[in-house]
């Protein structure tokens, strides 16, 4: 009854995380669409005119002084992150006498893992520019969400190095390459007189997302994750009254 009471909880739990960031996402949604997207021209003129702290929406070329090379595309770009997962696995294995049916038919082929590793790294630039036909403007990075693109997705395989060990290695890479169109939308701020979109400086949980995407697919791609995460989180949620109502059930 305890182990059912124990996966109940993890199920609500995961339900909730899943809510809180489909909330998020929807949060998301609106911003977007309720943003009208202006020119960087229209954009310097509010600015000129102190209307700052607004959430402004802005499409066009980037362009950036000191780039990113991508480590895995060697693509320039202004904002990358990369997964490599490694198995190590050791050859000529066999099942020792005695072992389960399940342990043999794990290592059926001869090997036996002998190590993992998951690595996770990511970097952005701290500054770059969006530029139309009317103009350039400054967007700081710091605190965006970044929508990337996927630029790596490969898979290695090959042995070398240790005896009679063969190592499996996945690579994934995405990146917001430079040169790109990009969509920005951020809050309107002044930095030493001159316009830049930022992250809003009081307000963390304002809006501000850069991405690969125009608008409309944006729109649809976080349309499709946000009535994903309500769908499970209604699933696992769910489940979890189920499981605990058998639970006490046994009681």
């Amino acid at each position: 009854m305890a182990i059912l009471l124990a996966v109940a909880s993890i199920l609500a739990l995961a339900g909730i995380i899943a809510a809180i960031f489909a909330w998020r996402g929807e949060g998301s949604i609106i911003a977007i669409k309720e943003t009208e997207t202006l020119s960087v021209a229209e954009v310097i003129a509010r600015h000129r005119v102190g209307h700052l702290g607004q959430l402004v929406e802005v499409v066009g070329t980037s362009e950036c002084d000191m780039p990113l090379r991508a480590p895995y595309s060697e693509a320039l770009c202004l904002a990358y992150d990369y997964t490599v997962t490694e198995d190590k696995e050791r050859l000529g294995y066999s099942a020792p006498l005695g072992a389960d049916r399940q342990h043999s038919l794990t290592h059926q082929r001869g090997q036996r893992n002998i190590g993992h590793t998951f690595d996770v790294h990511d970097n952005r630039v701290p500054r770059f520019y969006v530029r139309d036909a009317s103009g350039r403007i400054t967007v700081d990075t710091a605190g965006a969400q970044i929508d990337l693109l996927e630029t790596v997705a490969r898979f290695e395989s090959y042995t070398g190095g240790e005896v009679n060990v063969e190592r499996q290695i996945w690579r994934e890479e995405r990146a917001l390459p430079l040169g790109n169109r990009v969509y920005v939308l951020a809050t309107l701020a002044d930095d030493g007189g001159e316009p830049v979109l930022m992250r809003h400086p009081v307000n963390r949980g304002r809006h501000f997302i850069i991405s690969h995407r125009d608008e409309r697919a944006l729109l649809n791609s976080t349309r499709l994750r946000t009535y994903g995460l309500y769908l499970f989180s209604g699933l696992a949620i769910g489940a979890a009254l189920l499981v605990a109502a058998f639970a006490i059930g046994l009681l």
